[in-house]
């Protein structure tokens, strides 16, 4: 993609930026926001959430990688921070869902800092397993990814998810 947004969050209320833009207004399109669990250099994965906007806006764009055309023609993502720039082959990307407490599965949104390497590569796994197409990226303990989500109206709490491991 061409885009670029801050992604920015708030510890003390972490969803703040879903309707508010970068300057602190209101605003229904919001800018991403990094997950409140992540920190930017600590963790293996930095979760980045981001609206759905009808008009093409936000991350609308990221939904474009459910057909694999898209992915041959935009393989690398770009994502900067203030300590380095990025540069991010895509490795998987799916359609999922927000889960119930309860429910025994591999939540994607709940892996940012692996236990250990089986930890890791189990993440890796389940990230291949729900992809839409094989990308033939993988990636080994240590490298650090981004997860891009959006919303998804293909079922209830839907979500439309992208992984990147860093090049």
């Amino acid at each position: 993609g061409t885009a670029e947004y801050v992604r920015v969050f708030t510890t003390d209320n972490p969803d703040y930026y879903l309707k508010h833009s970068f300057d602190k207004t209101w605003s229904d399109y919001g800018v991403p926001y990094v997950d409140e669990s992540c920190t930017v250099g600590a963790s293996n994965n930095l979760v980045i959430y981001g609206h759905n906007m009808k008009n093409g806006t936000m991350f609308r764009e990221i939904l474009q990688y459910a057909n694999k055309s898209y992915w041959q023609e935009h393989p690398m993502i770009r994502f900067d921070t203030l300590y380095e720039q990025g540069e991010y082959e895509v490795l998987s990307a799916f359609y999922d869902r927000v889960y119930y407490a309860d429910e025994n599965c591999f939540k994607f949104y709940r892996f940012i800092k692996a236990a250990d390497k089986a930890d890791y590569d189990n993440a890796i796994q389940n990230y291949k397993e729900k992809s839409l197409y094989d990308t033939g990226v993988t990636a080994e303990y240590g490298d650090k990814l981004i997860t891009l989500v959006t919303c998804s109206y293909h079922k209830e709490h839907g979500r439309f998810v992208v992984v990147a491991r860093q090049r």
